[in-house]
């Protein structure tokens, strides 16, 4: 009889329990459907898999790029700078299993991870966080999205847990959910950013079907004053009338080609830099030279960013150094990309921080946790950005 008792207790057990990871993967599909954002869902379907299950904790990681950064979690109160110091104690020579399952595209389940962790000194920077819950045994499920994985979730499970059959398939399910929230994520992300280009291209193509055409047709109609005027005050306002519209004309061109969308497919971020120099070597007669060194494989966006940069610092070069050469360089140095831009001109002579250009430089740096450093040099002036290479 109490074998029974004990067997009715047990099968009730596990019904509840199918019933609770039924109910957390149908709430998870309805904010993977409705919520804006992907940190926001991805909690929630992690909150969703510690409530329904015998688990401490969840992380739900993302690999972008070559990066890995924790997009979802919950169980673990001090995280914050999880990636931090994850990159630390993979430094150290970390045995990372998320990595793994990631890489091969299936699970992995480490029975007792939790003591080899907190055993192992390579793990140092992450035992505070690690230590935290109460946790034995760890799972790893990618996340994979036709046939390629974008990331991983893993699983802290309570000590005395099991994990198997039905539990590991709810983690697969619930992983499945978050694959479908990453893919989701990045499918608005790109149609956004296809937006953004048409826009783009649209102001380009209006900017040099009329203001540009207007302007030029302003330059001809002062040269042609200024053929006609003797000398005197009218010949003065033509030279001024034809200075200024030349100015406004080669600024108006550089808008262009800032607006205009940016084609590094098929190209790389070398070649599409060098192509660059060679153009604005033309159009300013200011001779640049270009180095490339080693060439990281980079995400698109990142690539872009780069090349804004590289194409702003020239702007810059042209329009304020009084330079009569420059050299830019983009290459690999370790784990970081470097890119700088070097001129002969007059060199600073306020802060560097004052214009527009140079804040979006440094903006779009710091969007991929790099840095920009400007100042003089013994020749002239100097630009160089640092920012970490994807692996």
């Amino acid at each position: 009889m109490t074998e029974l008792t004990s067997a009715c207790h047990h099968g009730a057990r596990t019904a509840g329990d199918g019933q609770r990871r039924l109910a957390a993967i149908a709430r998870a599909a309805s904010s993977v459907a409705d919520a804006a954002s992907l940190s926001v869902t991805l909690d929630v379907v992690a909150r969703e898999v510690v409530q329904a299950t015998h688990i401490a904790a969840v992380q739900i990681l993302r690999v972008e790029g070559g990066t890995m950064r924790v997009v979802g979690k919950a169980g673990f109160t001090d995280a914050d700078d999880f990636t931090e110091r994850l990159e630390e104690c993979r430094k150290l020579g970390a045995r990372l299993m998320f990595v793994e399952a990631f890489q091969a595209q299936k699970r992995i389940v480490v029975p007792h991870r939790k003591a080899a962790v907190l055993a192992d000194p390579a793990w140092g920077p992450l035992h505070a966080i690690m230590g935290a819950p109460d946790w034995d045994t760890f799972a790893a499920v990618p996340l994979v999205v036709r046939g390629r994985a974008v990331g991983v979730l893993n699983a802290f499970y309570s000590p005395g847990e099991d994990p198997a059959g039905e539990m590991l398939e709810f983690l697969e399910a619930m992983a499945d959910q978050a694959a479908m929230a990453v893919d989701s994520a990045d499918l608005l992300a790109r149609s956004r950013q296809e937006a953004r280009l048409e826009e783009r291209a649209r102001l380009a193509r209006e900017l040099h079907d009329s203001v540009v055409q207007q302007v030029f047709s302003m330059r001809m109609q002062a040269k042609a004053l200024r053929a006609h005027a003797g000398d005197g005050k009218v010949r003065d306002i033509a030279d001024e009338l034809l200075d200024l519209a030349q100015q406004a004309l080669a600024d108006l061109r550089g808008l262009v080609l800032q607006l205009h969308p940016l084609e590094l497919a098929g190209r790389g971020l070398g070649e599409a830099v060098r192509t660059l120099a060679e153009s604005v070597q033309a159009s300013s007669g200011v001779k640049i030279r270009f180095w490339s060194g080693e060439q990281p494989e980079l995400p698109a966006e990142q690539a872009e960013d780069v090349f804004r940069i590289v194409q702003e610092g020239l702007h810059n070069v042209v329009k304020h150094a009084q330079a009569t050469t420059a050299v830019v360089s983009v290459s690999r140095a370790g784990g970081e990309l470097v890119v700088e831009i070097c001129d002969d001109g007059i060199g600073l002579t306020g802060p560097p921080a004052g214009g527009l250009g140079v804040v979006s430089m440094r903006e779009r740096a710091q969007r991929w946790r790099g840095t920009m450093e400007i100042g003089n040099t013994a020749a002239g002036c100097r630009v160089r950005v640092r920012m970490p290479c994807p692996r």
